[in-house]
């Protein structure tokens, strides 16, 4: 089989014999590259299998016990069919280098015997060959007084906190020294079933310091001068870092649907997606107002959401819509990343007349409901329709007489029996008349005023018009189909 693609890593590695331990499992991505784990119905797999029996070799007394997952999206639990234990996911997703799936197995029982349990790993990753490999956790036969301990994280950033969990055989109490709160030592009273005796705490560091030593001595009896025997465990601050800001054209969050650098309309939505390591807290800044701690996976409409943030100053939007994310952490070494979307320019919808006798004026944009025009109707015609483009360049279009500008004046639709439908117009200062789809040119005094009764095969049609000096005008219309 295949090398392994991600990296395994238990902790704790080393453990006492004859106990009944939780097991944390960090799947690390620690290659250079993003890799996707396809979610789903058909998701990737990755299969943990624990020896079971009761040599030295083996670990686990049985597999029955239970499996969380503390990473969003991914869940793990005993296979239905075997005894391995299967991590999946509900959905695509990217783990970027550095990025990690946390797995905790509770209540592991763990076998009498000393000596070295092989785990063994098998990857089932997308369309690529089953990778296989072992992890090794150690079992050893306790002192008669004696304490093993760890840290479930051995890094974490600022303002954050891990637990920090002992195993003691012998002793009466644990004490604990180094808390950056509180009392900086700790008495903690020997207490459980049987030994190895488990004890835990929540541990934390000083906003200032790079890390920090936890001491834990076990005593047996009840003075200081008692017999003892002590270990220790050092936590470690680590900066905030963004392992990944990307945008996808949906919520699939595969690399074949990441935004490309191709300009988006203006109405199509984005998702924004990141991973973060060792951040206190997070802002997004959009065009308009920052956003403290979003969720991720986010959904986002680059073109509209710049278009709210400039009401009545359209001439300076930029020509880019921008998303910023900030990582907040320790000693602010606070790392950004910007994804910057270009966007297409807004066309004209439609500005015409509603009615054949060309009274009332209706307007609309291309892609529908931008909010970056002005209206102008005057006493006297003609009426002018601006559409302001992401950069603070402007589109002006003409309706009504004394003008000579293209324009299609009035375009509708009456409905004539079953899937006939009869589009009327009238337009001026045209040359040449095109209705889509169908790509029918209109000829002679059509051009002006005409009509054109078709099957109905699209809800959409497009009058398209040129006038003499090559500007073009087009009118949109929508025409629902209704049956007999």
């Amino acid at each position: 089989m295949a090398n392994l693609t991600f990296d395994y890593s238990f902790q704790p590695s080393e453990i006492f014999i004859n106990s009944v331990v939780d097991l944390n499992l960090y799947v690390t991505n620690n290659t250079n590259d993003t890799i996707e784990f396809e979610g789903g119905p058909n998701s990737d797999e990755i299969h943990i299998n624990f020896p079971q029996g009761s040599g030295a070799t083996k670990l686990v007394t049985n597999v029955g016990f239970t499996a969380n997952s503390d990473t969003k999206y991914f869940s793990c639990a005993k296979s239905a069919s075997n005894d391995d234990y299967v991590i999946t996911a509900t959905m695509n997703v990217p783990i970027p280098k550095g990025g990690q799936i946390h797995i905790i197995f509770l209540q592991v029982p763990i076998n009498d015997t000393p000596g070295t349990a092989a785990v063994t790993f098998t990857e089932y990753l997308g369309s690529a060959d089953p990778a296989t490999g072992t992890r090794d956790i150690v079992k050893t036969q306790p002192a008669a007084l004696s304490i093993m301990a760890y840290l479930q994280q051995q890094v974490v950033g600022l303002g954050q906190t891990t637990t920090l969990t002992w195993y003691s055989t012998g002793a009466t109490r644990v004490v604990v020294t180094g808390f950056a709160t509180g009392d900086k030592q700790r008495t903690f009273a020997v207490q459980g079933d049987r030994p190895p005796y488990k004890g835990s705490c929540i541990v934390d560091i000083a906003a200032d310091l790079d890390s920090t030593t936890y001491t834990l001595i076990a005593y047996n009896g009840n003075g200081n001068s008692d017999p003892s025997v002590q270990t220790y465990v050092v936590l470690y601050h680590g900066d905030a870092k963004i392992n990944s800001f990307v945008a996808y054209k949906t919520d699939d969050l595969s690399q074949h649907n990441e935004v490309g650098s191709e300009p988006l309309a203006v109405d199509q939505p984005v998702t924004l997606y990141w991973y973060l390591t060792y951040a206190s807290r997070w802002q997004l800044k959009p065009p308009s107002k920052p956003l403290n701690n979003p969720i991720t996976p986010r959904q986002v409409t680059p073109g509209m959401e710049l278009v709210q943030a400039f009401p009545g100053n359209y001439s300076n939007m930029p020509a880019t819509s921008d998303y910023k994310l900030t990582a907040f952490g320790f000693k602010d070494r606070n790392p950004s990343q910007t994804i910057s979307f270009k966007l297409k320019p807004v066309g004209i919808g439609y500005f015409k007349f509603k009615d054949p006798a060309l009274t009332q004026v209706v307007w609309q944009t291309d892609p529908a409901d931008w909010l970056a025009v002005e209206i102008s109707i005057p006493a006297q015609q003609p009426y002018t329709f601006t559409i302001w483009q992401p950069g603070g360049k402007f589109d002006v279009y003409y309706l009504g007489s004394n003008d000579t500008h293209p324009q299609i004046q009035y375009f509708d639709y009456t409905k004539v029996s079953g899937d006939q439908y009869k589009l009327s117009w009238i337009t001026a200062n045209l040359t040449s008349l095109t209705l889509n789809p169908g790509n029918i040119s209109i000829t002679g005094d059509q051009i002006k005023n005409g009509s054109q009764t078709l099957k109905l095969e699209a809800a959409q049609y497009r009058l398209t018009g040129l006038a003499s000096d090559g500007s073009k005008i087009d009118s949109v219309l929508n025409v629902p189909y209704t049956g007999n």
